[in-house]
């Protein structure tokens, strides 16, 4: 905080110069009298002389400069000691607040609190330092306070907002009984909805700091925040999404459809619905209301017709998620959950869970019984244990009744775990959640259009949905599309997008798909060949370039999509390959650059596709700068650069943006 060194120096320039402009008034003044008198007046006369009304002004201009003078001396030397100590109090609360994160980090919630009411209270005080209001209307002066106060109120709303989170995880390891989670969610609103309008506080500041016009020591130390903030803007920059979520979740209680889906047996929003359940969450808390095979369901009565390549006679309940996009299968799954017979709950949105996301609440939990399942499942054999008791121990000619209790079962068993989480299980939880939400292991779709914005804001909503200044899409789906059904299980994909950027503002682009299935197949025939229709959406204008096979496909994103299907069996490996042309794919940004951002769209799998991307510029052009992120949570992926070709390789944990920004000849 060595910035505030420089606020005493302004205050004494301030006084030094008003010193020397009334020293300059006091020159004028007694010249001008001089000038005046040239005669001497008569004596007796009963008037002063000049001379003494010269001395009597000269007395009062000097009695004037001097009270004057005294003034700002003791307006500098007040300055001085404010801003020493103002220093001195910005430098505890740094200090303080940096105890306190490292606090968190070992699970000390209360010291972590105690640190951060400190840095409160130390910024808030010195904040009340930088003097009355009117300084900040002083030219120069008032700008180098206004940086000030800036900086003390972000290090304030970010005590407090750290205080809030630690005073929740204090009250979390005190609340007992088997409802542990609905309680802690009621207790968290308070503390959950301060914290997110500080972090909104912070994001509007910050977005407003500038060094322009502050002398070199505030130009450091909003530089340093800065940069310090820079890693956390795509979070920062949800806060806002959260904080409306945050009170649209306790305006009420609200009952959500709860899918989940299993990837072994591969859908686009993740995997085949084999059950369902009924959750509400508000003001009261959390609660099951039921969970169970989705074939217990009477049927769907939708005429809504059936999207192309689907290969059904209609649009069944359990086969809806047929979209990358959520929010386009949740409105579907909405629509059809209203057409049940006889009429189930009315739900305010559909959230969805898969095979990974347990996978993650098991590496917490540790190893969970259910009878269905000889032995423990843990976090390393729940894929395929669950899947052979699913399709082996339990298909042996009952068709479809009974093979979901497995399923339903270890569903029951964690959200049992869940409901009674323990004080220690409560972060490790809530992590797990949150990066299964950012890896689109956990997807949301609300019917409340406003709730549902935020949600796509907040980056949970498994939408596609690029921004507006998003050139170039790829977004791939895969299905599979027969029996047998879990024939996912031993398939690793990879991504290969090579792009030639054109003078003119297009791209060619070639799109090759790799599948490798092992030989390896404990599941026997009911894994042993993968039927798979692999659908790719793209950016609006792409057209496929020349004949390769692949078909076009009507969607309901309304985006171009292109598809194939294929087999692949056992220990075997193939490729398709989708060559496109994108016609915007370059545009003009400002002061003369250009630029071109591609985002790749991930798919919900059991195992994340390794995707390679190339970019070529055109010949001539030049590279001023390129990033790439993940989407979610803004973790910046290495960018190569080499001989006009960029490179990103990178596993697909979440969606990925890759901006470039190109200078033309």
């Amino acid at each position: 905080m060595t910035c505030w060194r420089s606020v005493p120096g302004a205050y004494r320039m301030a006084g030094n110069g008003a010193i020397r402009g009334m020293e300059q008034r006091y020159r004028t003044i007694a010249g001008a009298g001089r000038r005046a008198n040239g005669a001497r007046p008569r004596p007796g006369s009963g008037l002063v002389t000049p001379d003494i009304v010269v001395g009597v002004k000269r007395r009062g201009v000097w009695i004037a400069a001097a009270v004057v003078a005294v003034a700002l001396v003791a307006l500098g030397w007040w300055g001085y000691s404010q801003v020493k100590q103002f220093e001195a109090l910005a430098k505890a609360g740094k200090s303080d607040a940096s105890a306190a994160v490292k606090s968190l980090e070992k699970a000390d919630a209360a010291a972590a609190l105690a640190s951060f009411q400190r840095a409160g209270d130390e910024f808030g005080r010195a904040r009340q330092l930088l003097g009355p209001a009117w300084l900040r209307d002083v030219p120069w002066l008032g700008r180098q306070v206004t940086a000030a106060d800036q900086l003390a109120s972000i290090g304030a709303e970010g005590s407090s907002a750290g205080a809030h989170v630690a005073e929740l995880l204090v009250q979390a390891g005190s609340v007992s009984g088997a409802d542990r989670l609905g309680q802690l969610i009621v207790t968290a609103r308070p503390h959950l909805d301060a914290a997110l309008v500080s972090m909104v506080s912070i994001h509007d500041q910050a977005a407003g700091l500038t060094t322009d016009g502050l002398v070199p020591q505030l130009a450091d130390a909003v530089s340093e925040l800065q940069n310090l903030l820079r890693p956390l803007d795509l979070v920062m920059g949800r806060s806002q999404a959260l904080l409306d979520l945050e009170r649209y979740v306790f305006s009420a209680d609200h009952r959500f459809l709860v899918l989940a889906q299993n990837n072994a047996q591969l859908r686009p929003s993740g995997g085949f619905l084999g059950t369902y359940g009924l959750l509400t969450i508000g003001p009261s808390g959390f609660q099951l209301e039921r969970f169970e095979d989705v074939y217990a369901l009477p049927g769907a009565r939708s005429d809504m017709p059936v999207p192309e390549g689907m290969r059904t006679r209609r649009v069944y309940f359990h086969l809806a998620n047929w979209w990358l996009d959520f929010p386009t299968t949740g409105k579907t799954m909405t629509e059809l959950w209203g057409t049940i017979l006889p009429r189930q709950p009315a739900i305010d949105g559909v959230i969805a869970i898969d095979l990974p996301t347990i996978r993650s609440l098991l590496e917490v939990f540790g190893p969970i019984t259910v009878p269905e399942v000889s032995g423990q499942l843990t976090a390393g054999n729940v894929f395929e244990r669950l899947s052979y008791a699913v399709e082996v121990t339990y298909s042996g000619g009952q068709g479809d009744a009974g093979k979901k209790d497995a399923v339903v079962s270890l569903a029951e068993a964690v959200m049992e775990r869940l409901i009674g989480l323990s004080s220690d299980e409560f972060v490790p939880v809530m992590q797990a959640l949150a990066t299964s939400a950012n890896e689109k292991h956990v997807q949301i779709y609300l019917t409340d259009s406003s709730a549902q914005s935020a949600m796509v804001a907040a980056g949970w909503s498994g939408a596609i949905a690029p921004s507006g200044d998003t050139t170039d899409l790829v977004a791939v789906a895969n299905a599979v599309m027969r029996r047998p059904a879990k024939s996912n299980l031993g398939v690793t994909k990879a991504l290969e997008y090579t792009v030639g950027l054109d003078a003119d503002g297009s791209a060619d682009t070639t799109l090759v798909l790799h599948y490798k299935k092992s030989a390896d197949n404990p599941l026997g025939s009911l894994q042993d060949r993968f039927y798979d229709l692999v659908r790719v959406n793209r950016i609006s204008g792409t057209t496929l370039r020349g004949d390769t096979g692949i078909d076009t496909l009507d969607d309901a994103t309304g985006l171009p999509t292109f598809a194939h299907y294929f087999r692949l069996d056992s220990g075997k490996s193939t490729s398709v390959t989708i060559t496109a042309t994108v016609p915007d794919a370059v545009r003009q940004g400002d002061a003369g650059t250009w630029h071109y951002r591609l985002l790749v769209a991930k798919q919900a799998d059991l195992v994340d596709t390794e995707a390679t991307i190339s970019v070529r510029v055109p010949e001539g052009w030049t590279v001023s700068g390129s990033q790439a992120t993940y989407r979610v949570s803004g973790a910046a992926v290495p960018v190569t650069n080499g001989g006009g070709t960029l490179t990103v390789h990178t596993p697909l944990k979440q969606d990925l943006v890759l901006d470039v920004q190109l200078v033309r000849p």
